[in-house]
């Protein structure tokens, strides 16, 4: 399944997608920026008919890590 991450913090985001899973399904995302990319399992919590929102789930300090430096690198 391929989506678009239109919002995204620390505990989650939200996937724009045409066909998303019921919520409670667990996923497996990598997310990608120029500079940095983070692999991580999520669930879902809600369902939109536009897509999803997910929360992050079994962080790493090093995820953690990369996601503060992927939302540094959204931000500029």
């Amino acid at each position: 399944m391929e989506g678009t991450v239109s919002v995204i913090g620390l505990g989650g985001m939200f996937v724009r997608t045409k066909v998303p899973p019921a919520p409670g399904t667990r996923l497996h995302v990598l997310l990608t920026c120029p500079n940095v990319s983070l692999e991580s399992e999520c669930k879902v919590i809600h369902v939109t008919p536009n897509g999803m929102g997910v929360e992050l789930t079994r962080l790493t300090p090093e995820d953690e890590r990369k996601l503060k430096a992927l939302l540094i690198e959204l931000k500029t």
